[in-house]
Order: C-alpha cells, then sequence, then structure tokens
C-alpha cells in the first residue's frame, strides 16, 4: 500500500469516526440502534462461523472413527472366516468395547452355527442308516412273501406244506407290521402329533396291560416275568403310552434274553415319584455303550442279529419325558436296570 492509498484510508476511517460521534451527539437514540444491530450481527455471524467450523470438525471426526471401526470389523471377519478349533480373537474378552462384545457374539453364533451344522450332519447319517436298516429289515419279509405265495398256488401242494408257508407267509406279515408300526410311532412323536390323554388312574393296571401285551412272546422263549408291587398307586398319566413306554423296556428285555432268564419287574412308591423298574439277565451293557442307549436308531454290537430299528428305548424316553418324567439306566450286579420315573401330583 503506497502513501496515496494510506491518506485515502485514514481519512476514510477518521470521516467514520467523525460522522459518527456527531451522530451520538446529535442523533443518540439512531446512534445507538444501528450499534446494537451491528452488534447483533457480528455476534451471530460470529457464532455461525464458529458452527460451521465445529461441524466440520465433528463430520471429520465422525468419519475418522467410522472409517477405524469399519477397518476393524474388516479384520475381524478376516479373522472369524479363519478362526479354528483355538478360538483365536482379535480383541481381548475382557476388553469392555463394542467390536470386543461384537466379536464374543459372533463366536458364539458360529459355534451355534457350528454346532447345529454336525448336529444336522449327524441327522443325515442317521436317516441314511435308517434307510439302509429298513432295506434291510424289509427286504426277507417282502421276498419271502413273494416266494411262497406263489408256492401257494400250486394245487398238487400237500397239506403240511401248504400251513408251513402259510405259517412263514404270517411271520413275514408280523415283521411288517412291527416295521411299519415303529416306523409311524417315531413320526408322530417328532412331528408333534402324539396328544396325551393325562388322568388320574391306576398306574399297576397300566403296568399289567404292558405284561399282557409282551407275556405270549416272552413265554414262547422261556422267559419268566416276576412282578412285584407294593400297594396300588393312582398317578396322573397317559394311559396307552405309558404302558407301550413300559412294554418297549420288556421287550427289549426278552428279545435278547436267554432261554430261561427271569425278567424282574416292578413298581414302587418313593416319595414325590413312583418308579416302574425293569431287570433282565442279559448281561451288562458294555461301558462305551451306555451313553447312547436311547438315541434314536442306535443299536448296539450285540443286537445286529435281531430284527429291530433300534427305537425303543428312544420311544420310551421321550413318551415319559412328555409326561414330565425321565428313565434312569443303571448296572445291578450283572442285571440291567432300566427305570421309569414318573412324578405324583402333577397337574
Amino acid at each position: 500500500m503506497n502513501n496515496m492509498d494510506r491518506k485515502k484510508y485514514k481519512k476514510t476511517i477518521y470521516t467514520i469516526i467523525i460522522l459518527y460521534i456527531a451522530a451520538l451527539i446529535f442523533f443518540p437514540t439512531a446512534a445507538y440502534i444501528i450499534t446494537k444491530n451491528v452488534t447483533v450481527s457480528l455476534v451471530f455471524a460470529t457464532g455461525m462461523a464458529v458452527l460451521c467450523i465445529l461441524s466440520y470438525i465433528l463430520n471429520k471426526v465422525n468419519d475418522l472413527y467410522i472409517s477405524n471401526i469399519i477397518e476393524q470389523l474388516s479384520e475381524l471377519i478376516d479373522v472369524l472366516i479363519q478362526i479354528d478349533s483355538k478360538n483365536q480373537k482379535i480383541f481381548l474378552s475382557n476388553e469392555d468395547t463394542i467390536l470386543s462384545k461384537l466379536q464374543n457374539k459372533v463366536l458364539k453364533l458360529s459355534k451355534i452355527l457350528k454346532n447345529n451344522s454336525m448336529h444336522e450332519k449327524q441327522e443325515h447319517e442317521n436317516i441314511k442308516k435308517l434307510v439302509s436298516d429298513i432295506s434291510h429289515q424289509l427286504k426277507t419279509p417282502i421276498a419271502n412273501l413273494k416266494m411262497y405265495s406263489q408256492f401257494l398256488f400250486d394245487e398238487s401242494l400237500p397239506t403240511e406244506k401248504q400251513r408251513e408257508y402259510i405259517s412263514i407267509l404270517h411271520i413275514s406279515i408280523e415283521r411288517l407290521d412291527f416295521l411299519s408300526e415303529n416306523i409311524i410311532k417315531v413320526s408322530r412323536l417328532e412331528s408333534g402329533l402324539i396328544h396325551l390323554n393325562m388322568q388320574i388312574q391306576n398306574l399297576n393296571q397300566t403296568v399289567l396291560k404292558a405284561v399282557k401285551d409282551i407275556y405270549v412272546k416272552a413265554q414262547h422263549r422261556c422267559i419268566e416275568i416276576k412282578y412285584s408291587e407294593e400297594n396300588q398307586i393312582d398317578l396322573k398319566h397317559d394311559r396307552n403310552w405309558t404302558a407301550e413306554a413300559i412294554f418297549n423296556l420288556l421287550d427289549n428285555a426278552v428279545k435278547y434274553g436267554q432261554n430261561g432268564n427271569i425278567i424282574h419287574l416292578s413298581i414302587r412308591n418313593l416319595g414325590i415319584f413312583v418308579e416302574v423298574a425293569v431287570e433282565d439277565e442279559n448281561g451288562n451293557i458294555p461301558y462305551e455303550e451306555r451313553n447312547n442307549i436311547f438315541m434314536r436308531f442306535y443299536r448296539g454290537k450285540n443286537s445286529t442279529r435281531q430284527e429291530g430299528l433300534g427305537i425303543g428305548l428312544y420311544l420310551s424316553r421321550e413318551i415319559v419325558t412328555k409326561q414330565g418324567g425321565y428313565i434312569n439306566f443303571s448296572i445291578k450286579g450283572q442285571r440291567n436296570r432300566f427305570s421309569i420315573m414318573l412324578f405324583k401330583d402333577k397337574e
């Protein structure tokens, strides 16, 4: 700025000051209003400028924070994708941060999904095994039905042979009926189609109903059923399905028993619950199989020569569980002991 410009600038400033002083002397009210408005405008303009600057700074900080979060999330996802059995982590579990909490939840979700996947895989294997077992079980009776029914068309067949073939056909039909009934029961149980008819009724009669259903088969195998009861017990339960659960325990004892064996069946009042126990003399179930005997479709090493699908104990447990009870397995000397525990006074 040269001297001429400086003189003009000073002259302008002096003129504004002189005019302002004159206004204060001759027009004090107007000068006050003008001064006040100018001050307010300056304060407002300054405030707006400050807000704009703060907003800009906050946006920048927020962008940096979000970018940092996204970057850490990306690292977390990369680690979780390659996670191993040691549960590798990028954040410490004891950190009280959003990302640490998110990591823990994602790890839990990952574990749940992995378990579900393993469960579904096991279910798939069970179904494949079931189809294989059913095919194997159906093969013989269907072949017998086809073959011996054709033999019976021979009019010259002796009466004795006719009776023999008819007996074989009858056995094959019973086996098919057994397979279909058990498959239907499992299907109804797992699809929720079983509706229990819970009533207060005599449990002793329910136990005897199961004995009646198994008696002929036990007699045919020369197996004795010894039944003992302390007193008559009235209990809220479903008679038909509870009898089915007891029958399955008795049926297993008969199926895997030897001629001359004794099955010990008892019913006892044990305070808050009632016990229906079945003890067989079939030799102790191997230790490594005891945790699996109630699994659906499970068959032990010694059961492969017997007909069945491995669902009897599974059905019994599910039936009892749906009534609020449970089944316990234990070893008593050389006996296998299955106890159905039904709680009393259930509404």
